[in-house]
């Protein structure tokens, strides 16, 4: 299992070792640092904690390039829809939410390790309530804008729109969004994939 040091992953790596069938072979930083020994341990299965990675892709890219008949599952305390897009896009075999019960995370690891793909129930529930984005083209864009820190008249200038306008487009994304200030809109917009 790579990602998070410390008791989270001693947990889940205990977790999977006293289930039947499995063999923690390596952990942690150790498979991250030197890629080129993962090999020698041959893998079935590399969990990677979506919460401890900066650059989840680059992991999963490097892992597939080290041991590519391994599958890959997520391991994430995002639910999301926006997870769930990520883990599609980069072809894993599996995304495990961690708060669920340990049983059920060895039982959806033995459907990946079957050859079966294995999405979290909770990820795909929230992915099916994310499915008609309520953001007009126009909201979208000024949020995108907001989200890198732009201020109402910097979005406006790029936009080619009155600051008025766009301060407009804002409150009609605060209120969707149901955020309490523009960071907190942009974050809940962003983990359901709107933005």
């Amino acid at each position: 299992m790579l990602g998070e040091p410390g008791l989270h992953r001693t947990l889940v790596a205990g977790v999977v070792a006293a289930a039947p069938g499995f063999e923690v072979v390596v952990e942690g930083e150790a498979a991250l640092a030197d890629l080129g020994r993962l090999p020698d341990a041959r893998p079935d299965l590399v969990l990677v904690d979506l919460t401890a990675e900066d650059e989840p892709a680059g992991v999963v890219a490097a892992l597939r390039a080290a041991v590519p008949r391994c599958a890959v599952v997520v391991l994430t305390d995002r639910p999301t829809a926006q997870v769930l897009r990520w883990a599609l896009r980069l072809r894993v075999c599996g995304v495990v939410a961690m708060d669920v019960p340990p049983e059920e995370m060895v039982a959806q690891l033995r459907t990946v390790a079957d050859g079966r793909r294995s999405i979290d129930p909770l990820t795909a529930l929230a992915a099916l309530d994310t499915a008609v984005n309520p953001l007009s083209e126009r909201e979208r864009e000024v949020a995108t804008y907001a989200a890198k820190g732009l201020r109402s008249r910097e979005i406006a200038e790029l936009l080619h729109l009155a600051p008025g306008t766009v301060r407009n487009h804002l409150s009609s994304f605060l209120r969707k969004a149901g955020g309490r200030n523009r960071w907190e809109a942009v974050r809940r917009a962003q983990e359901v994939g709107w933005i």
